[in-house]
């Protein structure tokens, strides 16, 4: 096995004062095949009901999870992270895109998606 942690900043978007977040709003083109094994993301305010969650071409690969509150990120581990979830794999090429639901308008969300490259055994 040959694995390498990559750390992927998720999308700052800040998307005005009189508009909120909403399904696909953000995306990169995975460049090489990429494990996902864990998830961190806040709000830049409270905001009560706000979840998270991370597409493949368009379809939840992650659930939606709770991070509403700005001060405790919410998160999303896989069991190589000491959490409950397989580790979701993205083949190259795929649009991966964000979905924050809930989110009241001028929220930002802040966070990182840890994965593994190269060939990976769940």
């Amino acid at each position: 096995m040959s694995d390498r942690v990559v750390v992927i900043d998720l999308p700052t978007v800040y998307p005005g004062a009189a508009a909120a977040l909403g399904a696909n709003y953000a995306y990169f083109y995975a460049p090489v095949d990429l494990t996902v094994v864990y998830v961190s993301a806040a709000p830049s305010a409270d905001d009560a009901g706000l979840t998270l969650a991370i597409n493949d071409d368009g379809s939840a690969v992650i659930s939606a999870f709770a991070c509403a509150d700005k001060d405790v990120p919410g998160t999303w581990k896989s069991k190589h992270m000491g959490g409950t979830n397989d580790a979701v794999t993205i083949a190259a090429g795929s649009k991966v895109s964000f979905t924050a639901a809930n989110a009241a308008n001028g929220t930002q969300i802040v966070g990182q998606m840890w994965a593994l490259t190269g060939e990976v055994w769940s």
